[in-house]
This record gives C-alpha cells, sequence and structure tokens, in this order.
C-alpha cells in the first residue's frame, strides 16, 4: 500500500513538470509570435529566426524548473488560487530574472526585451492556469480511479487541519481519534486495519516514553508522521539549528518584520497608498459631505492610539459616532459583548445612520492612509489599540507592538469582529513572526472579500 503511495505521489510530481514545462515552452512561442508575427507591437530592426528562441527555451527551461523546485513548486501543490498565484509570479520572476541575465552575459545573439516581457507575462498566467486546471483534473482521476490514501488524524479539535486536509485530492477518508490514555495504541490499531498512510498528532501531550515508541512504530510501519502544533505554539517565534558550539541547539529567530524587509514593505505601501489617494479623492469628497449632512461635528475624527515600540500616535477615520462618543465610552464598557481588554458592542447607540453604513463597508478606516504616508501605519499589520486596552496587555499580548499597526490584518480576513481577543493576538503575532510579502498581498485580496461579505463588521 505504501508502495502505491508512493507511485501515485511520484505520477503526481512527473504531471506537474511536465505541463510546466508545456505552459513554458508555450510563453515562449505565444511571445515570439505576438511580438514579430501579429502585428500588434511594430518591428523595427527586423525579424529573427525562432531558432534563437527556441535555443533560449531549451537552455532556460531547466533553470525554471530549478527555480520551481526550491521555491516549493512542487511541494505544496494543492494550494488556494491566490497562493499559487503569489508563489507562481515570484518564482517565475526569479527564473526569469536569472535567464535574462544568462542571455546578457553571453552577449551571442540581441534579444527584444519587450519578447522577454511577454515570456514572463505568458509563463505566470499559463502556469496559474494549469495548475487549476490540474487541481480539477486531479480530483476527479484520483477520487474515480485509483485508491487514496487514508489518513488519522488525533487530538482534541479537528476543525482547524480537517478542512486543510480534505482540499487534497489524493486523501480518501479521514479517520479522527480524540487524544486521552492509550490514544496512542488505537492510533496504531487503526492504522493498521484501514492500511493509513499518514497520521497527524495535533499536540506532543503524551509521556516521552510513549511518543519515542509511536515514532519508532511509524517508522518501522511505513507511515508518516507529523506533527501540528497549536497556534500559540507556532507564535513562539521562528527556529533554527545553531551548531555553533559543536552541539545542535535552537535559536530563536529575529522577527520577520526588519532590516531589509521593513523597507521593502515601507516603499511598496507608500506607493500604494500615493496611487489610491490619487485615484480615489473624488469618492472620498463625496464621503466627507454625506458626513456632513447627516449629523452635526467633523467628518474626520483623531483618536491617540499605542502604536510602534508602545509610543502614541494620533490615527484617523471617518467620524460614524456622535460628536461626544468617546464621553459616553465609560457608561458602555461594562456592556462590552467581548471578553477581554477591548470594547466592541454590535449596536452601538453611538454610531449614527450614516456611520453604520460606512462602517459596515469598512469605509470610515480609509483616511489611515494618511497615517501610513505620514509613517504611523502600515497597509497590513497588527490594529492599532486604545490607549486603555493596551495598558491591560500581559507580555505575550506586547508582541504586536513590535510592527507598525496596520489598516487591515490577519484577523481582519479570519473572522473581524466576530474571533475573541485571544484569537486576535495569536493571529497577530503568528503575522509578526511569519511576515513575507506575500502574506502581504493575500491579506489584502482576502480584505476586498471580507469587506464586501460584511461579516463580522460592526
Amino acid at each position: 500500500m505504501i508502495v502505491k503511495h508512493k507511485l501515485r505521489r511520484a505520477a503526481l510530481l512527473a504531471s506537474l513538470v511536465i505541463g510546466d514545462a508545456a505552459a513554458l515552452a508555450a510563453a515562449f512561442w505565444a511571445a515570439y509570435y505576438i511580438r514579430f508575427h501579429s502585428g500588434l507591437i511594430p518591428v523595427s530592426k527586423g525579424v529573427p529566426d525562432w531558432i534563437f528562441y527556441r535555443y533560449t527555451l531549451i537552455f532556460s527551461l531547466p533553470l525554471f524548473l530549478f527555480i520551481f523546485y526550491y521555491g516549493d513548486h512542487y511541494k505544496n501543490y494543492f494550494l488556494p488560487a491566490i497562493d499559487d498565484l503569489i508563489r507562481t509570479v515570484k518564482n517565475t520572476t526569479i527564473a526569469m530574472l536569472l535567464a535574462t541575465l544568462a542571455v546578457a552575459i553571453l552577449r551571442r545573439y540581441e534579444f527584444s526585451r519587450a519578447t522577454f516581457f511577454l515570456i514572463w507575462v505568458f509563463a505566470s498566467l499559463g502556469i496559474v492556469i494549469f495548475r487549476q486546471t490540474f487541481k480539477l483534473w486531479a480530483r476527479y482521476v484520483l477520487r474515480r480511479f485509483y485508491a487514496l490514501e487514508r489518513i488519522i488524524i488525533a487530538g482534541k479539535d479537528f476543525s482547524s487541519i480537517k478542512p486543510l486536509v480534505k482540499a487534497h485530492p489524493h486523501l480518501d477518508a479521514v479517520y479522527q481519534i480524540a487524544e486521552g490514555p492509550g490514544s496512542l495504541e488505537a492510533v496504531k490499531s487503526l492504522a493498521s486495519e484501514k492500511n493509513v498512510s499518514q497520521i497527524i498528532l495535533l499536540n506532543l501531550d503524551y509521556p516521552k516514553n510513549e511518543l519515542m515508541g509511536f515514532y519508532d512504530w511509524c517508522d518501522i510501519a511505513g507511515v508518516e508522521l507529523k506533527v501540528l502544533p497549536d497556534l500559540v505554539q507556532l507564535c513562539l517565534g521562528e527556529t533554527i539549528i545553531d551548531t555553533s558550539f559543536g552541539v545542535p541547539m535552537l535559536r530563536l529567530k529575529a522577527v520577520n518584520l526588519s532590516g531589509f524587509n521593513f523597507y521593502v514593505k515601507r516603499c511598496a505601501e507608500v506607493f500604494l497608498a500615493s496611487l489610491f489617494l490619487s485615484l480615489a479623492w473624488p469618492f472620498l469628497a463625496v464621503v466627507m459631505l454625506m458626513i456632513k449632512l447627516d449629523s452635526r461635528g467633523p467628518f474626520f475624527y483623531s483618536h491617540k492610539r499605542v502604536g510602534y515600540r508602545g509610543l502614541p500616535f494620533y490615527f484617523y477615520k471617518f467620524r460614524s459616532m456622535v460628536v461626544d462618543a468617546d464621553a459616553l465610552l465609560e457608561e458602555l464598557k461594562k456592556t462590552s459583548e467581548r471578553l477581554g481588554p477591548v470594547f466592541k458592542m454590535k449596536n452601538d447607540p453611538r454610531v449614527t445612520n450614516l456611520g453604520r453604513f460606512i462602517r459596515r463597508y469598512s469605509i470610515d478606516e480609509i483616511p489611515q492612509i494618511i497615517n501610513v504616508l505620514k509613517g504611523d501605519m502600515s497597509l497590513v499589520g497588527p490594529r492599532p489599540q486604545v490607549i486603555w486596552e493596551a495598558a491591560h496587555y500581559d507580555e505575550w499580548a506586547k508582541r504586536r507592538l513590535r510592527v507598525l499597526p496596520g489598516i487591515t490584518g490577519l484577523w481582519q480576513v479570519s473572522g473581524r469582529a466576530a474571533l475573541s481577543y485571544e484569537e486576535m493576538i495569536e493571529l497577530d503575532i503568528f503575522y509578526i513572526e511569519n511576515w513575507s510579502l506575500g502574506l502581504d498581498v493575500k491579506i489584502l485580496f482576502k480584505t476586498f472579500f471580507a469587506v464586501m461579505s460584511r461579516h463580522g463588521a460592526y
């Protein structure tokens, strides 16, 4: 049974490699044809022979597949479409830059820069389209013509991992066993009975000797053993193996969002914020006029919040409440609908008629673009907290103050106001310690759909 699983995975991997290679070949041919034979782009220096670009394709193909391999293109091949798009564009860009550099160094032929740009566009789109089609095909073929893999999940709460596992079409049945005394023996028995290929433990709260014996059993039985720590464990920091003293040790890695990464993120966000304001100012002017007509008071609301390293700053919103809203807050704190040192109330009496609408679609948050340009905030990051809420932070929660606060963040696209205080903190810290530019792009994409769904917004 284990041999069948390995052969099936090898077949899936081979199909992906062949498909990616075909998409790259098609991208080269399409770019050459559109550039030189379609008439869409004027040709001023003559039409080169296709053989030059064919040789470039033969040379570049191993380079592309090598970059794809080290960019986890063949490790996680059933990702959601947005994640797949981000990963594909990143890997294709790196491979395309290296291929262009190699061609420039050789200097044997003069190549069209427009053609190379078209290759990059067509390769990125072609591979993403192939991958999405492949996932549909794999779900159909695997579930009808092959004996699929079976998996066991052992732990307390299966809700976080089960949807992720079920999204992979090469898995058939997912068996669940609640942890407890003797549960590992129950896992062994079920794994032998059902020919299970993988076992996932949701934590390691087992006696050490029992756990090591279970590991040995999985190794002998040819069953893959995986461990998914809970979210708190995942957020303890990134660890790397340090052998500087001659013995392996776990060393905590610094926060991802620092140094060069910080400046890359900052430059990208200033550009996007400036572009947004230059395009959206007519809409913003209409919103300001409506606020003035709806209720007494200014159209902007500013409030002191806690920002980077605990430093206070004034953050801006479109006013969605009555003018004396802050004075009324003390009376309403005891009616907060969220546990923890935060205030949240679904039917807040301080909100104006127009305010309910602009809060529902997060329009009131748009002026925080000004805070981004000032350097007080980022587009993506933990939300800035009011001073009295941040004063109750423990050492764990204070970790979210190690980066610039954001207009949107991971918990905003994971449930918004429907999340508990603890879930908010854990998701913010997970974002800080696992930041990447791709994760920011993903959160910005998801923010649009979260706003449109209006789930958890009030």
